[in-house]
């Protein structure tokens, strides 16, 4: 993984924690980087051709909206479309 990569997962984790109440070794061990890179990028071609909502996009993700919004950022994945 890139260093954008990187901390795009470094802050899904840290949100995820926050947003689910999971400790964030537990999620780490749950989620792979692969795992979330393929989460995110099936997400957001989902939310680009209208199928999701961002809040539903949100909400598949386990992560509040301004975290989504970092991620995606970090990710170079445009949130409008």
């Amino acid at each position: 993984m890139q260093i954008k990569q990187m901390a795009a997962y470094e802050q899904f984790l840290e949100a995820r924690a926050l947003y689910t109440g999971q400790p964030k070794g537990h999620l780490s061990d749950s989620i792979s980087p692969d795992a979330f890179e393929t989460l995110i990028i099936d997400l957001h071609r989902r939310y680009a051709a209208g199928e999701i909502s961002i809040g539903r996009f949100s909400e598949l993700a386990g992560v509040a909206h301004l975290e989504l919004w970092e991620i995606l950022e970090l990710l170079e994945l445009p949130l409008h479309t």
